[in-house]
């Protein structure tokens, strides 16, 4: 068994994947339940009822994309637990990693000028929606080193397997 033939234990990726699982039907949960919800507020708050659609909207897409993030992580779980990571056509996985969060920087930020322009937001809820996108930019250039990292680890492996 050489260095790049470890994988995990089985145990270990059945509790991973299901508890990816569960958040991905937390997420379709609550795609379920926004709309409700917003309309719900919009009736609480009838001066901002304007901003319910454009806020819905961007409410659902950032959980989508949040989904498409969990499905692209339980693969590269899945591809690690098979031994196929070190393959050319994982970094796709992780390219669509990197591409989702800066989606929802872009939908944080879109949905920060719909909230500003209808003067509905607080300094506060500013704070976290600049939080937010530092977050999300900060975990987006962590994968993409540890996409760096991956194709290293690929290159490499495609060496040693010509060597051998």
């Amino acid at each position: 068994m050489n260095l790049f033939d470890r994988r995990p234990s089985l145990a270990s990726v059945v509790m991973t994947e299901g508890f990816l699982a569960a958040l991905f039907l937390l997420g379709v949960g609550a795609i379920a339940l926004l709309p409700s919800v917003s309309a719900e507020v919009a009736i609480s708050l009838p001066e901002y009822a304007d901003l319910r659609n454009p806020l819905l909207a961007a409410a659902i897409a950032l959980v989508l994309l949040g989904l498409i993030a969990l499905a692209m992580i339980a693969l590269l779980v899945q591809r690690i637990y098979s031994g196929s990571m070190l393959m050319r056509s994982s970094l796709l996985w992780v390219d669509v990693l990197v591409v989702t969060a800066v989606w929802a920087v872009a939908l944080i930020t879109s949905g920060s000028f719909v909230i500003s322009n209808g003067q509905a937001g607080s300094p506060f809820l500013l704070v976290v929606q600049v939080i937010g996108c530092l977050t999300l930019l900060a975990i987006a250039s962590i994968t993409l080193v540890l996409r760096s990292l991956l194709s290293n680890a690929i290159d490499m492996r495609t060496e040693l397997d010509e060597v051998v």
